[in-house]
């Protein structure tokens, strides 16, 4: 039986596209769902947590089929931060104790357009900082462990977390795309993603984007009306929780968003400065594994 494929992310690279319609299309695959995921690895406490347990469990289930894990959960997630790593280390080698021999899927995504899709993700679930609290330009609180949970810009130095999981599964074992050649011309990416990770071309596949970005307008709206209602992020500032209220703040913004047809929102000039220097030297690196040209032509800062 071929080795099973781990598609560990990143957040806002078309994960969810490829674990709801990709996958579940193609011939001779077990894709574990993410609720059985969650409860037999994610988010299993360090005592009950059994490589053995779950080997044994997929055994059953997937029978002679490849088993594919895709989640983007694996490396983070974009309402918080998961500490200082810690967590995407943990899900690294919990992977690597099921999984030894596995085929390793990273997508990555310039850091201007991923780090304002997070955003965007993070105020759609209810949040109200602003981009530079969300980024941690402007510090939340003075003592470390305060905002050791909030969402952290570190996840998103492409060449450590790869570097990590080449260590653990070896450089012929990890595939690094482009999320930006994907939506370039998803049919000719497929055919080489297919034949990469040696799967069969699914059918009937729907290209139509998942996820859509609020304009600059109807976002400070949602974030406003996240100030009347808790949503479904603990990392806020609120005066009060209507329940009723959230269903609306979701849906009106993108109601604007159709009727005006306005761009999508993108961060102001000081903001993507500040991007610029931060991850210039960690794309820099990338070069090892990825062509310069291929980044800069995809404008990730160099």
């Amino acid at each position: 039986m071929k080795s099973a494929i781990l598609h560990i992310g990143y957040p806002k690279t078309a994960t969810k596209w490829f674990q709801n319609e990709f996958y579940p299309k193609v011939r001779n695959i077990y894709a574990v769902k993410r609720e059985e995921l969650f409860n037999r690895l994610v988010f299993s406490d360090i005592f009950s947590f059994s490589p053995v347990a779950f080997q044994s469990w997929l055994a059953q289930e997937a029978a002679t089929n490849r088993v594919v894990v895709c989640d983007e959960i694996l490396v983070g997630g974009l309402d918080i931060g998961f500490g200082g790593g810690e967590f995407v280390e943990l899900m690294s080698h919990r992977l690597n104790d099921v999984f030894p021999d596995a085929q390793v899927v990273i997508f990555i995504r310039n850091q201007h357009q991923v780090l304002a899709s997070a955003y965007s993700h993070y105020v759609m679930s209810g949040g109200t900082y602003s981009p530079s609290r969300f980024l941690g330009i402007k510090p939340m609180f003075r003592k470390p462990f305060m905002g050791y949970h909030l969402f952290n810009p570190k996840l998103f130095d492409y060449d450590k977390l790869i570097n990590h999981y080449i260590t653990l599964y070896g450089t012929l074992n990890v595939h690094i795309f482009l999320y930006e050649d994907f939506a370039e011309n998803p049919v000719q990416f497929i055919e080489l993603f297919c034949k990469t990770l040696q799967i069969d071309i699914p059918e009937n596949l729907s290209l139509k984007r998942v996820n859509v970005r609020l304009s600059y307008i109807a976002l400070q709206m949602q974030r406003f009306l996240n100030r009347f209602t808790l949503g479904n992020t603990p990392f806020k500032q609120y005066f009060m929780n209507i329940p009723s209220l959230y269903p609306i703040a979701r849906d009106l913004p993108f109601a604007i968003d159709r009727y005006f047809r306005l761009p999508s929102f993108t961060f102001s000039g000081k903001i993507q400065s500040w991007i610029e220097l931060r991850y210039g030297e960690s794309n820099k690196n990338l070069a090892r594994w990825i062509d310069r040209d291929r980044l800069k032509r995809w404008g990730y800062p160099l």
